[in-house]
């Protein structure tokens, strides 16, 4: 109970204020006039915000002919995803590198998942993981888990090029030749 009152006391404030706020939005504009304020009626406050939104007439010719630069598009800058590891997620990818290099691809996997159970949104995860299924053969797996990868990659092109190429080489070893090359128009549009 005595919980219940302290979070009164403590959100009163806040939510007196918002409703003065609203109300001054809602039509109650507030004028100064010396050192109170006076409040107006709606129907005051209407008028005067549909004389403010009219546009100024334009006065001189020179104001009329004059010049609109429009700034050239740049691109965001480039940044990569950065993985997030925890000490536990990094030490069983350097296991399941181990394994990869020793030809356990079955370990290799089996370590990597238990890493994205740790870290499900990690994109380097589940890219890492997919070149595992890719090496094993597993095509549509290595597709799919490509494919997530990228949906988690946000704007990190390099990553994302990788997994389209990844994508691609799945596509070749299930003989979805065009597939493939659609595939690749991304990885090399994603420069």
């Amino acid at each position: 109970m005595r919980r219940l009152l302290m979070t009164a006391l403590v959100l009163l404030p806040a939510v007196l204020t918002g409703c003065l706020e609203s109300a001054y939005r809602v039509g109650a504009p507030v004028a100064e006039r010396g050192d109170r304020p006076v409040y107006r009626s709606p129907k005051a406050a209407s008028k005067e915000t549909q004389q403010a939104s009219k546009p100024a007439p334009i006065s001189s010719q020179a104001e009329k002919n004059q010049e609109v630069q429009i700034a050239i598009y740049t691109p965001p800058p480039r940044f990569k995803a950065k993985p997030v590891t925890s000490v536990a997620v990094s030490d069983l990818m350097q296991r399941a590198s181990q394994q990869k290099n020793a030809g356990n691809m079955i370990g290799a996997a089996a370590t990597m998942e238990r890493a994205l159970r740790i870290e499900p949104r990690n994109a380097h995860l589940w890219n890492q993981l997919a070149v595992v299924r890719l090496m094993q053969k597993q095509y549509y797996q290595a597709e799919d888990l490509a494919s997530k990868s990228n949906a988690l990659a946000a704007s990190d092109r390099d990553l994302r090029r990788d997994n389209w190429r990844l994508i691609a080489k799945a596509r070749r070893g299930v003989g979805n030749m065009s597939g493939a090359q659609l595939a690749e128009n991304k990885a090399n549009a994603s420069r």
